[in-house]
């Protein structure tokens, strides 16, 4: 037997049927022989006694076996009581240590998700703070006179509630994507033209900056299952989280490959980099990396968690490393769009190595882009 229960519970009854039959056994066998303490009375306080051996032994039984069932119990009474800093004893191999095992993962995740919590509510709080005490000083100082109502300052009042409304929308989003309840309607998206489309979108505004983008993408059309408006938003997030926390004068690269059944985009930026303790935790909500990735860059830390949630509804997987220009680079694997035989997209992911280049900044910008 494989189960340490079952193999306690077998010995358990084993014993007891075991002695029952023992014992009835000699009785009868003392009985057949004619013996004379089995007259009368003497019968009936015999089965007396055996029964009460019996019951004692399978309460010794019972007893031993409930041990380590107990502190399981009082275990997971103080954890439904809130108290998650208890821990279950984890001795011996059989089913109930490893239940207890499993009992004590599942009380640092109840931890690690309580304080996780806390974190994202003091961080959501500390979110709508911020721009809501600008726009009400800005306000009062409107009010008193001290800022006249000028065009700049209605400009920095809109820029305010544009940040504010970003923010609830993307927590609005993720909320919704953790409920299941963020809709996708899939149909086939050409990725070599909604990249080349978002480089033009964010192409001026990377000159403004003086970043140099270059873009590696390749000559044929790769083509996946898709929702449209969301993978529009995850290039356009991914984009714009190189756009704010990369130095002026810098360099973003960005590359889009192909094998027959995958695609691949990444995303390579230039200082300021990420510390190795930090990549793991960018893609959690409103984690940002003060030391260089701070407000001050317009950002609240929701861009890539959305990002992650997208590329793992679409049945890809998006990753964080070191780039070799000095800051972050990002990597996402996304499934090629099923061939249909004799279709027009029956290649949709080759694996052709030619590309074609599009340059921004101190590059000339090809038609393409």
């Amino acid at each position: 037997m494989n189960s340490g229960i079952a193999r306690k519970l077998f010995v358990a009854i084993f014993a007891t049927g075991l002695i029952t039959m023992t014992a009835t056994t000699l009785v009868v066998r003392a009985a057949v022989g004619g013996h004379r303490w089995l007259r009368g009375d003497n019968l009936m306080y015999l089965a007396l006694l055996g029964v009460a051996l019996l019951g004692a032994v399978a309460l010794r039984l019972a007893k031993r076996l409930l041990v380590p069932v107990t502190p399981l119990l009082e275990t997971t009474h103080r954890m439904a009581m809130g108290d998650y800093s208890v821990r279950a004893p984890t001795a011996g191999t059989d089913e109930l240590a490893r239940l207890a095992v499993d009992l004590n993962r599942l009380a640092d995740t109840l931890i690690r998700n309580d304080r996780l919590r806390r974190d994202l509510l003091a961080d959501i709080s500390h979110e709508l703070r911020t721009p809501l005490s600008i726009l009400r000083g800005e306000i009062e100082a409107m009010e008193d006179g001290v800022r006249p109502l000028t065009q700049n300052a209605l400009a920095s009042l809109r820029v305010e509630i544009s940040l504010l409304s970003k923010l609830i929308d993307d927590l609005y989003e993720l909320s919704l994507s953790d409920v299941g309840a963020l809709t996708y309607q899939f149909a086939p998206v050409d990725m070599t033209e909604r990249v080349a489309t978002t480089v033009a979108a964010f192409g001026d505004w990377f000159d403004a900056k003086g970043i140099a983008l270059n873009v590696h993408l390749p000559d044929d059309t790769l083509v996946i299952d898709g929702d449209l408006h969301r993978v529009t938003q995850l290039l356009g997030n991914l984009f714009e989280n190189s756009l704010r926390y990369t130095d002026g004068g810098g360099t973003v690269r960005v590359y889009l490959s192909s094998t027959h059944t995958q695609l691949r985009l990444e995303i390579e930026d230039s200082a300021p980099g990420v510390p190795d303790d930090a990549l793991p935790r960018l893609f959690e909500r409103l984690f940002r990396v003060e030391a260089s990735r701070s407000r001050r860059s317009g950002g609240a830390g929701l861009g890539l968690a959305l990002c992650k949630h997208i590329v793992e509804a679409h049945g890809g997987q998006i990753a964080a490393r070191h780039s070799p220009l000095g800051g972050l680079a990002l990597a996402i694997t996304l499934p090629c769009r099923r061939p249909v035989p004799g279709g027009a997209n029956d290649a949709c992911c080759g694996s052709s190595g030619a590309t074609h280049r599009c340059g921004h900044g101190s590059q000339a910008p090809s038609t393409l882009c």
